[in-house]
């Protein structure tokens, strides 16, 4: 349940004005245009308006998701990541909920379920062992490394409750989320990575608002079912 009330038939206008000042901002981000903190205002703007369109928990993730972009733009890696994870973790109590309210009463485990599961889990371990023996050495050791590490398990967590709502917008979502964060990480504590600055911020801003739409009771089209099980 949303924080805020909003009728029925303002959630469709709302929905769209929220996408429009979203993209706006998102493409003034990639403008040469100089001005403090700008990378903040895309994902400021989802926050705002999920007071009325999104439940309290995805309200939550966002805002927490804004401060980590502010202090990313202030160059403090430590509260960044800090402030990500709250958010992640925000994002799985929504997942979770959703999951036993919404998808366990109807789950069936077939074989192609069981199939799917096994991907889930397999992607996750994948992602995990790469954050352990690729990521994590290459970060300093101590509180950083450490942050590392939980925000691997974090950011994992979040993949698979995504990808377990039997939503191909979530899970674009999450995955996105995931891809620019690895691309992130990678170029800070690996190698540098070409054309980071795209790969990192493009996939995010898409996936800030992939998981928000979804969020929302609003629905741009009949979601394609390739994610049933």
């Amino acid at each position: 349940m949303a924080i805020f009330r909003l009728q029925e038939k303002n959630i469709r206008p709302a929905a769209l004005t929220a996408t429009g000042l979203f993209l706006c901002a998102s493409l003034f981000f990639f403008l040469p245009v100089e001005l403090a903190h700008k990378i903040t205002i895309p994902v400021g703007i989802l926050t705002v308006a999920s007071l009325w369109l999104c439940p309290w928990q995805m309200t939550l993730a966002f805002l927490f998701s804004a401060l980590g972009d502010y202090f990313g733009s202030c160059n403090n890696f430590i509260l960044q990541m800090g402030f990500f994870a709250i958010g992640h973790i925000f994002f799985i109590v929504y997942f979770i909920g959703r999951y036993f309210r919404k998808v366990e009463p109807d789950r069936r485990l077939t074989n192609r379920a069981k199939g799917y599961l096994a991907i889930v889990l397999f992607c996750a371990i994948a992602l995990l062992a790469v954050a352990f023996t690729r990521i994590a050495p290459g970060a300093p050791e101590g509180v950083i490394r450490i942050g590392v590490c939980i925000y691997a398990v974090l950011i994992a967590t979040m993949m698979v409750t995504a990808l377990l709502q039997r939503s191909s917008i979530f899970a674009l979502g999450a995955v996105l989320f995931v891809f620019s964060d690895f691309i992130l990480a990678w170029n800070k504590f690996v190698e540098p990575v070409p054309g980071r600055h795209y790969l990192v911020l493009v996939p995010y801003f898409l996936a800030q608002w992939l998981l928000f739409i979804r969020a929302t009771k609003f629905r741009v089209a009949p979601e394609m079912r390739i994610m049933r099980f």
